[in-house]
Order: C-alpha cells, then sequence, then structure tokens
C-alpha cells in the first residue's frame, strides 16, 4: 500500500518509424448524371495532423478501347482531376483503363495504371419509404424492388435536398445480395440516419450503385479499420489493399446508379 501511494506515472514517447512514402488514389467514373474525378495524394505518418499533401501536375487519363479522355486539375482543389468531356459515356460489363503519369516519382515510380470492370444495373426501385424509430431516435429507410438473378453487390447512399448526407466511410452502406437474389425486396431497411438529417419538407433521394466484389472488400475493409475494435483482441491497424499497380493505395472504380427521391411529409412524432 505504502509503494502504491508513492507511485507516479511517467510519459513516455515512443518513436515509430515512418514507412515509405507511397501515392494514394481515389478514382470514380460515374454515368451521365455526375461528374467523373480522381484525385491523387500522398502517405502520412499515423499520428500526423495535416491534411495528407495533393499530388499536382499530374497528367490523368481514361482509357476504353481506342478511346481517350484527359482529366483536368481543377484549379481550387489542387490533386482532383475532373473528367468534363460531354462524349465519355459508362459502358455496362465493360472494362476502363485509369493511367496516371506524376510530374516527379513518388514511391519510386512516375506511371500507375489500374482497370476497373462496369457492372450493369440489376436492382430496380418501384418505391421507398421513411420510417422514423422512437426507440433509436433514428430514421429508417426501406426500399422496395426487383433484384435480378446472379450473385451482385450494391452500394447505398443518401442526399437530402440534393446533398449527399452519407459522405463519410462509415456512413456508406454496402450489401451483398446473398439473402434476396433474384427476389423482390419488400421493404427492408436499407439505411439509417440520424435525427437531425431529416425533417419533415424535405426531399429525400436513395442511390442505388451497383458495384464490383473487389470494391465492397475494399469497403468494408476500410470500415473494418476506422470502426471502434476491441482493444485487446483486434488487430494493428493497416493499409487496406487496393487495385493500382506498383503498390499504391487506394482504387478506382465505376458504377451506374439508380435514383428514388420522395418527398418527407409531416408525422407526429409522439
Amino acid at each position: 500500500m505504502a509503494l502504491a501511494l508513492i507511485s507516479c506515472t511517467e510519459r513516455i514517447d515512443i518513436p515509430l518509424k515512418t514507412g515509405d512514402e507511397k501515392l494514394v488514389v481515389e478514382g470514380y467514373l460515374f454515368d451521365t448524371d455526375s461528374v467523373s474525378w480522381v484525385r491523387l495524394s500522398k502517405t502520412a505518418g499515423y499520428f500526423s495532423d495535416q491534411p495528407t499533401p495533393s499530388v499536382s501536375d499530374a497528367s490523368v487519363v481514361v482509357e476504353h478501347n481506342t478511346e481517350q479522355w484527359s482529366l483536368q486539375e481543377s484549379k481550387t482543389n489542387p490533386g482532383t482531376y475532373y473528367l468534363r468531356d460531354s462524349s465519355f459515356r459508362l459502358i455496362p460489363n465493360d472494362t476502363f483503363q485509369l493511367k496516371i503519369r506524376l510530374k516527379e516519382p513518388v514511391g519510386g515510380y512516375t506511371d500507375y495504371e489500374s482497370q476497373t470492370f462496369v457492372p450493369a444495373p440489376r436492382l430496380h426501385l418501384d418505391s421507398l419509404s421513411i420510417e422514423y424509430s422512437t426507440d433509436f431516435d433514428k430514421w429508417m429507410i426501406r426500399c422496395y424492388g426487383q433484384d435480378l438473378p446472379g450473385k451482385d453487390y450494391y452500394l447505398f447512399n443518401s442526399q437530402v435536398n440534393g446533398k449527399i448526407v452519407t459522405d463519410s466511410i462509415q456512413l456508406k452502406v454496402v450489401r451483398e445480395d446473398v439473402f434476396f437474389d433474384g427476389r423482390y425486396l419488400s421493404g427492408p431497411v436499407i439505411q439509417v440516419l440520424n435525427q437531425d438529417m431529416l425533417k419533415p419538407g424535405d426531399f429525400y433521394t436513395l442511390l442505388v450503385s451497383n458495384i464490383t466484389g473487389e470494391y465492397y472488400d475494399y469497403i468494408t475493409g476500410l470500415q473494418d479499420e476506422v470502426n471502434e475494435k476491441n482493444p485487446l483482441f483486434s488487430g494493428p491497424p493497416a493499409n487496406v489493399p487496393g487495385n493500382i499497380n506498383h503498390g499504391a493505395l487506394g482504387f478506382f472504380t465505376a458504377f451506374f446508379t439508380e435514383r428514388y427521391a420522395v418527398k418527407l411529409e409531416y408525422i407526429d412524432l409522439q
């Protein structure tokens, strides 16, 4: 007891080794309703409290067969490159390539490549409903529609008054159709929103995207890393493998998106 009373604690700073710098790629090809884009940055130390460095002045090109489209870097958002060519179209059940050439090497390379398959839309909604749960103080989004036979993966996002509210990785919902393959969806809860995200009079839009199995694994891997873990039994944090060559991090993907919008009418929450 005497030793416990006179004992003290001391802060110990453990120096951590910094890993090799790597390129980070985040790239999305959308259908004609949205602007496709690619973001380039570099990795940072685990305890860094600064934004990751962006990579500017790169050549970023998307290719499909003999066609090629160049992306232009944003003047207000360095490191983000947009595809604004009106001739660009996604082609379902086909493959697109991404080619990046850096002004200076990152991770020992200046040229990086990736490719992605474009799944065709296979879940067709005909309606949705919004319910408020007083038990959880959450909005429950239920969808109704037909899933086509065959193994599929889906990404669900939510818009309120035209703005994405599921823009963080924790709020995105990905599902494999193992439990409803080829069946009609009769109102399963597909998205859960906080109470302050919706109010009567708002326009709500559910976005349903057909994604590849590789991108499904990537999103679930990211969610496993950023969500809370049991400190005694979970493993150390790690970078999630992507689909960029030369050991770069991140993912390049493409998908079609179906949208279904409703106006939230007044309801009695009592």
